[in-house]
C-alpha cells in the first residue's frame, strides 16, 4: 500500500458518509430545492469538496516530507482536486448564467451582488481570521515586520478574495498553505460575477449559443496546444502553462453556461428525450471514470468535454443511481463551502502536533488513518460553522435583498 493508492479515497468517503448518518449531524439538514434544474446539484457539492480535501491531504504528505507544496505524483489524486474545482466552476456558470437567462439579461444587479457578499463573506472572514491566529502562534506572537507592513498584508487577505494577492504575513513563509491555497478560486469566482455585467446583453435574444459555442471552441483549441507541441518547441513552458490554465478555467464556466441554456431551451422536448435514470447515471459515471482512467490532469479538450457530459447529465436530473438523493450526500453538500475553506486549517492544526505527524509519516496506513481523522474533524467543524456562520449570513443576505426590493416601492409611494 502506498500513500498514493486509490482505494483509501473510497474508504475515507464511506467513513465520512457513515458518520454523517448520525443524528448529531441533523443540524446540516436543509429542505430539498424546489427548482428541479438545481436540485440534483444539492447532492454533488459535498463530494467535490471532499475530493479537493483528499487532494490536499496527499499534497500535505509531500509538503511534510520534502517541503514542496506541489501536485502529488499521482494522476488520480491530482484529478481529485482539479475535477472538484472544475465542476465547482461549472456549477457557478450554470446557476448564474441561468439567472441571467431567466431575467432576460436584466437581473437586479444590486440584489445579486449583495447576496454574493453575504454568502461568501462571513465564512471567508472566519477562515482568514483563524489563519491569522495560526500565523501569530507560529511567529511567537511577535512582530517580525513593521506593523504597517503586517497590516497591509492582512488587509489584502480581508478583501473577501476580491484582491488576488495572497501575501505572507509577518514574514511567515507559506502563509497561504495554512488554507491549502484554496482562496484563489474565490478570486476567480468574483471575476466571473463581475464579468456578468459585461456579458448580460449576450443572454438576450438568443445570443447565448453563438457566444458560448464560439468562446468554448476557442478554449478547447487552446487546450490542444500541449498535444500539438508536447516538447514545448512552439511555446515557452511557462507561457503554455498559464494559457492552458486560463483556458481550462474559462472552459469550466462556459460549459456550465452552455448547460444552463440547453436545459432552458425547450423543456418539453428535453423531457421527451430524457434518458432513463439508470442509463443517464451509467453514462455519467462512465464519462467521469474515463477522465480518471485516461488522463493525468484536466488541461485538455477531451477531458473537458467528458467532464461536461457528466455535469450536464447531473443537471438534467441524474442522481447517480440515487447517491445524490441520499440524506448524507445532501448534508455534506450543505456544508461544502465550509469543508472547502476549512480543510487547510484542519490539516495544519492536526499535523502540527509532533506525535500525530510522526505517527502519520511512519507508513501509508498510518497516514490514511490520520487523514480519515482529519476528514471527520473537518466535517464536524463544517457543520458547526454552517449553523453559526454560513446560515445566519445567508439569512442576512435574504433580508438585505428584500430590503433593497422594498426600497424603490417605498420611494414610489411618497407624495
Amino acid at each position: 500500500m502506498s500513500v498514493l493508492s486509490v482505494w483509501p479515497y473510497f474508504v475515507l468517503v464511506l467513513v465520512v458518509l457513515g458518520a454523517l448518518a448520525l443524528p448529531v449531524f441533523r443540524a446540516a439538514d436543509e429542505p430539498p430545492q424546489r427548482d428541479q434544474r438545481t436540485a440534483t446539484l444539492d447532492g454533488l457539492r459535498g463530494f467535490l469538496a471532499l475530493s479537493v480535501f483528499v487532494h490536499h491531504l496527499t499534497v500535505t504528505h509531500g509538503y511534510i516530507e520534502r517541503g514542496e507544496w506541489t501536485f502529488p505524483h499521482s494522476g488520480f489524486h491530482t484529478l481529485l482536486g482539479q475535477v472538484g474545482v472544475t465542476v465547482f466552476f461549472m456549477i457557478t456558470g450554470f446557476l448564474f448564467w441561468g439567472k441571467l437567462l431567466d431575467a432576460k439579461g436584466r437581473p437586479d444587479w444590486t440584489s445579486l451582488y449583495v447576496g454574493r457578499l453575504w454568502r461568501i463573506g462571513p465564512m471567508y472572514l472566519v477562515a482568514v481570521g483563524l489563519m491569522f491566529l495560526i500565523v501569530a502562534w507560529r511567529t511567537g506572537f511577535e512582530l517580525k515586520e513593521p506593523a504597517w507592513s503586517v497590516l497591509g498584508e492582512m488587509l489584502q487577505w480581508l478583501a473577501l478574495g476580491i484582491v488576488p494577492m495572497q501575501p505572507d504575513i509577518n514574514g511567515y513563509d507559506g502563509t497561504r498553505f495554512i488554507l491549502a491555497g484554496v482562496t484563489w478560486t474565490v478570486f476567480v469566482e468574483w471575476l466571473f460575477y463581475g464579468s456578468l455585467r459585461l456579458m448580460a446583453p449576450l443572454a438576450r435574444g438568443g445570443r447565448t449559443p453563438r457566444f458560448v459555442a464560439g468562446a468554448l471552441l476557442l478554449c478547447l483549441l487552446v487546450l490542444t496546444l500541449p498535444a500539438l507541441s508536447p516538447d514545448g518547441s512552439l511555446w515557452q513552458p511557462t507561457l503554455l502553462l498559464v494559457v492552458g490554465a486560463l483556458a481550462w478555467v474559462l472552459a469550466s464556466f462556459l460549459t456550465g453556461m452552455l448547460s444552463a441554456w440547453l436545459i432552458r431551451r425547450d423543456g418539453a422536448s428535453m423531457a421527451r428525450l430524457r434518458l432513463p435514470e439508470w442509463a443517464a447515471s451509467l453514462l455519467a459515471l462512465v464519462c467521469l471514470g474515463a477522465v480518471f482512467l485516461w488522463f493525468e490532469h484536466m488541461v485538455g479538450p477531451i477531458q473537458a468535454l467528458l467532464l461536461w457530459v457528466f455535469f450536464h447529465l447531473v443537471c438534467r436530473g441524474s442522481m447517480l443511481f440515487g447517491l445524490l438523493a441520499t440524506r448524507v450526500a445532501r448534508r455534506m453538500s450543505a456544508v461544502s463551502y465550509s469543508i472547502y475553506l476549512l480543510q487547510g486549517l484542519v490539516l495544519t492544526v492536526v499535523f502540527a502536533a509532533p506525535p500525530v505527524r510522526d505517527f502519520a509519516m511512519t507508513g501509508a496506513l498510518q497516514y490514511w488513518l490520520v487523514g480519515i481523522l482529519c476528514a471527520l474533524l473537518l466535517v464536524a467543524a463544517s457543520v458547526v460553522s454552517y449553523r453559526l456562520v454560513e446560515k445566519p449570513g445567508i439569512a442576512q443576505g435574504k433580508r438585505a435583498r428584500s430590503g433593497l426590493r422594498r426600497l424603490p416601492a417605498a420611494q414610489g409611494a411618497r407624495p
